[in-house]
């Protein structure tokens, strides 16, 4: 079973992972999408994000090429969309990398991650953050066929947070993304905005609602915490068929 964990920067996706995988490995063989294709090179344990993404983009490379085939119409449409309004820059090639990277782990899950369940912190449906630009110029149609056309996982869990939330974890982030710039708020306001925008939209798609669990983001010293981290595992197990924004 393959879950993806999504929302915007700073929505504590990782946190929620790492808790997740904490729970469900009493009961389940679990991992992550980093670990199953890392440990195919013996580096597993890695923890330098750099580094990570570095080892993602090597071993994910043959595999998304030996599907360029099948997503060759997602890829058409996302690359022209993101190219569109960033042209030949270092943010294009940050974002090829990254689609190639996202898409290369998503068959390697498919492809060597069979009875277990997988946990996804960059899969393919966060690609969406590559929109968030805050000179984003897409059509509400123009993100409804992006999310038409993503190759989906078994559960998507949402972690939905406000702009405010948002702003204020992205600041205090050791590795803020290199889209947002700290020092500009106007800008930072605008990027979060357009990311809750967008993936508001996303979670009203069909293709979408009947596998999405949403789950509000919460202080991880808070009281609710443990409630949910414990919840998501049950659902999981369970197999449970989730109905449009069920929320947690």
């Amino acid at each position: 079973m393959i879950v993806e964990f999504i929302g915007a920067t700073g929505a504590g996706k990782t946190t929620l992972i790492n808790a997740v995988h904490c729970r469900l490995e009493k009961t389940v063989k679990v991992t992550t999408s980093v670990d199953l294709a890392t440990s195919l090179l013996g580096f597993k344990n890695v923890t330098n994000l750099t580094l990570q993404n570095l080892e993602q983009e090597l071993i994910s490379l043959p595999f998304f090429i030996g599907t360029l085939y099948k997503y060759n119409e997602y890829l058409h449409h996302t690359v022209k969309l993101f190219w569109r309004n960033s042209g030949f820059s270092m943010q294009t090639i940050h974002n090829l990398r990254s689609l190639e990277r996202k898409i290369g782990m998503y068959e390697i899950t498919k492809i060597l991650g069979k009875d277990q369940v997988i946990l996804v912190d960059e899969g393919p449906i966060l690609a969406l953050h590559m929109f968030a630009s805050a000179k984003n110029t897409y059509s509400p149609e123009e993100i409804a066929r992006f999310i038409d056309l993503l190759p989906l996982p078994d559960l998507i869990i949402y972690i939905r947070a406000s702009v405010d939330t948002l702003i204020e974890r992205t600041v205090r982030r050791v590795d803020p993304p290199r889209e947002v710039d700290l020092k500009n708020p106007a800008q930072m306001d605008a990027y979060f905005t357009n990311a809750v925008a967008l993936f508001d939209q996303l979670t009203q798609a069909e293709n979408i609602r009947d596998r999405l669990l949403v789950v509000e983001s919460l202080d991880i010293a808070g009281p609710k915490f443990d409630q949910v981290v414990n919840s998501i595992p049950q659902s999981i197990l369970a197999g449970a068929t989730f109905l449009p924004n069920n929320p947690l």
